[in-house]
């Protein structure tokens, strides 16, 4: 299942309540001020653009699947953003939870992307190591 943005992770508000437990999603749409489906499209956007900020190529993602509880999470942040009932704060922060939670499986394998990734970072906070061997007097 290739990870576009145009096209939602999560693909129908039952799905949504499958994963989130909430059940009363479909009145808000039965009232006819919402479409419900651009929300899920929205949302899985948002998801798509913080993988490709942390450098990785969403199309590449081979189990986008484990990226469904982040999006249906951000879609109820978006929901309760526009009818103004809930925290969306809380559920926007749920969602990074799950977000943060997975690591993507790409295609071309889990080597490091970039040239700095993977290479630990090392600091001397001391002087030089054997500066003394070298004639050197701090």
């Amino acid at each position: 299942m290739a990870f576009r943005r145009d096209v939602p992770l999560v693909a129908t508000v039952e799905r949504v309540v499958q994963l989130t437990g909430r059940t009363d999603l479909r009145n808000l749409e039965a009232s006819g001020e919402l479409n419900l489906e651009d929300l899920l499209r929205s949302a899985s956007a948002t998801v798509h653009d913080k993988l490709q900020a942390r450098g990785v190529r969403p199309e590449e993602v081979t189990n986008a699947e484990v990226y469904q509880n982040a999006v249906a999470w951000q879609f109820l942040g978006v929901l309760a953003e526009s009818t103004g009932g809930e925290d969306p704060d809380a559920l926007f922060a749920r969602s990074d939870r799950y977000f943060e939670d997975v690591r993507p499986r790409l295609a071309a394998g889990d080597e490091p992307r970039t040239a700095a990734e993977g290479v630990p970072a090392v600091e001397n906070a001391t002087e030089p190591p054997f500066s003394r061997a070298y004639g050197r007097d701090a």
